[in-house]
């Protein structure tokens, strides 16, 4: 009787070191963005676009992220023209348009929403199917209410665009560089 007394002392010690073990830091949407596995490319995207300082201020925000299969749907090349330096701007814009600024939605407060003015500007139709899918604009929202320390993220199967009017234009791909000869192609017999 007086082992099994103590066999209880220590599991109910054991017990209640467990409970007071610390729950794991909540990160802000920059850091959510950069630890998550299937956000890759919309990683890139922040980085590229020297928005990292912005996401991780105080907010609240709510991100409509594209998963790394939302950026699949993207024209090849259309990623790596967005985060050529010269294109930085049109890449924030792209960016802000996925980003709705003083405000944390979840799914259900989405549920009552029919429009939300995205940071870049453009307003972000919300709508939700008659089966309960919820949608922001064409992108289905696949994975709702991933809480961050400063905001809250949907992961969307589609990369949103604002209208192409409200954009810059994509600055042109830098022309080859030139080879040994001197004309642009290399080992080609100067002309």
């Amino acid at each position: 009787m007086f082992r099994r007394g103590w066999l209880m002392i220590a599991l109910l010690g054991i017990s209640c070191m467990q409970g007071q073990a610390k729950q794991p830091k909540m990160l802000d949407i920059a850091d959510t963005v950069a630890a998550n596995p299937i956000l890759t490319q919309l990683a890139l995207m922040v980085q590229g676009s020297d928005l990292i300082t912005f996401l991780s201020s105080r907010g609240p925000f709510t991100l409509f992220a594209p998963t790394d299969a939302a950026f699949s749907k993207l024209p090849p090349g259309t990623l790596a023209a967005l985060l050529r330096p010269e294109n930085q701007v049109r890449l924030q814009d792209i960016l802000l348009f996925h980003l709705v600024n003083a405000k944390k939605l979840t799914a259900k407060d989405l549920l009552t929403t029919t429009s939300l003015l995205s940071c870049q500007g453009n307003p972000l139709p919300i709508r939700k199917s008659k089966s309960g899918t919820q949608f922001v604009l064409q992108g289905k929202i696949t994975h709702a209410d991933i809480r961050c320390l400063n905001g809250i993220i949907h992961e969307i199967d589609t990369v949103l665009m604002p209208p192409e009017s409200a954009l810059p234009p994509l600055a042109p791909p830098p022309p080859p560089p030139k080879g040994p000869t001197g004309n642009g192609t290399p080992g080609a017999p100067p002309e």
